[in-house]
């Protein structure tokens, strides 16, 4: 079950019409027409879309880390419309903003992969997390002190995860990676304890057992070692010249011996974790820079068309008279409830306004009015004709 505040809407374009209630009950005639002005409805919603989508990729190129397109050195670099029409589109695709509060709480706990990340947020110029979806999914392990025993647990996730960001020119900016581009990121999956191994510049911050399984073995070799060449030194006192060299360079050998030993375990243990995130993210990873615009876009219009489906057939179903909005929201919530066992939280009015704007329907003091399927189809095809 998703929560009481999800907006988003997970059913195709067939189960669509499951989810209106008593269409099955319409006039095949009225079936027929319907259908028809939905359809109408998805092409004039996509025109808008790709105007939307030519309109944000004119901006978003000269910022796009893998364009190889040439600009004028005087390309306009400024992000910030980039990212006002990022975060509209990302809204009606009912994705929200995460607070700055829930990354730097995931900062503070271990993640779902057991690991402690620490996070240099002043590589950002700006940084926007949006998430959709709060879902659980049952995750295994192994722990030594449960004798490496394999045991479920459930994780909290973001079904779907988008970050936004730019970097600042800044002495530690990630290698690869400039302060002169937006980067865009989509990801599925993501534990909400997850966020921050998203981002740049993370470092893996060691557990005390991992320093502890690299420091106690070194130090108990290297003393082991002393004791060892201390016997070996008063055994050959008689040999003078050696026992000086022993003296003043074995020890000092032994000594640095065991520090490069233990700073290569420590590396090894570090780029084990890293692999680990690594294998991990590769799966959850959805896209990335220009084609997560093309997702969003995408994902924006069908929420838009369920939404204004939705309302527009239960005005248009039970309406004639007039309806206010409240109602139209308990009626959608009730049937999207029954027909996908979720509750969503419908955009009523966000919807209305939608269909108001293509003049689909009006609206009269506190009431809500359709047009009827005929004079919504002559004003779609009229818009569609312009």
């Amino acid at each position: 079950m998703q929560n009481k505040g999800e907006h988003f809407i997970p059913i195709g374009r067939d189960k669509l019409l499951e989810c209106l209630p008593e269409f099955d009950k319409c006039s095949e005639s009225d079936r027929i027409q319907l259908i028809q002005l939905f359809d109408l409805l998805s092409s004039a919603l996509h025109a808008q879309y790709h105007s939307e989508q030519i309109s944000i990729q004119r901006l978003y190129q000269p910022l796009d880390p893998d364009s190889v397109l040439i600009f004028k050195e005087d390309a306009n670099k400024d992000s910030s419309e980039v990212f006002r029409q990022v975060k509209e589109i990302l809204r009606n695709a009912n994705y929200r903003k995460l607070p700055t509060g829930e990354l730097e709480t995931a900062v503070e706990n271990a993640t779902a992969l057991g690991l402690r990340l620490k996070v240099d947020f002043s590589l950002f110029e700006e940084l926007h997390v949006y998430g959709r979806g709060d879902g659980t999914e049952t995750w295994t392990k192994k722990s030594w002190w449960k004798l490496f025993k394999e045991e479920k647990f459930d994780v909290k996730v973001f079904q779907r995860l988008i970050i936004a960001f730019r970097l600042k020119e800044h002495e530690d900016l990630p290698k690869g990676q400039s302060s002169s581009f937006v980067y865009l990121k989509s990801f599925k999956g993501i534990p909400h304890s997850d966020l921050h191994t998203l981002l740049p510049g993370t470092q893996i911050k060691m557990s005390l057992l991992d320093r502890g399984k690299i420091i106690i073995p070194a130090l108990s070799g290297l003393v082991m070692s002393v004791v060892k060449i201390v016997r070996l030194v008063v055994a050959v006192t008689i040999f003078a010249t050696l026992a000086q060299f022993i003296k003043y360079w074995v020890i000092p050998a032994a000594v640095i011996y065991y520090i490069i030993k233990g700073f290569l375990s420590y590396k090894k243990t570090k780029d084990k974790y890293q692999l680990n995130l690594t294998r991990h993210l590769y799966f959850q990873n959805l896209d990335n820079n220009s084609g997560v615009l093309l997702r969003i876009l995408n994902e924006a219009e069908l929420q838009d068309y369920r939404e204004m489906v939705i309302a527009y057939y239960v005005l248009w179903r039970y309406g004639n008279a007039g309806m206010k909005s409240e109602k139209i929201d308990e009626i959608a919530e009730n049937k999207l409830l029954e027909t996908i066992n979720m509750k969503i939280d419908f955009e009523v009015d966000d919807a209305l306004k939608k269909l108001k704007s293509i003049k689909l329907i009006h609206k009269e003091k506190d009431l809500w009015f359709p047009l009827s399927a005929d004079d919504s189809i002559n004003e779609l095809n009229k818009g569609l004709s312009k």
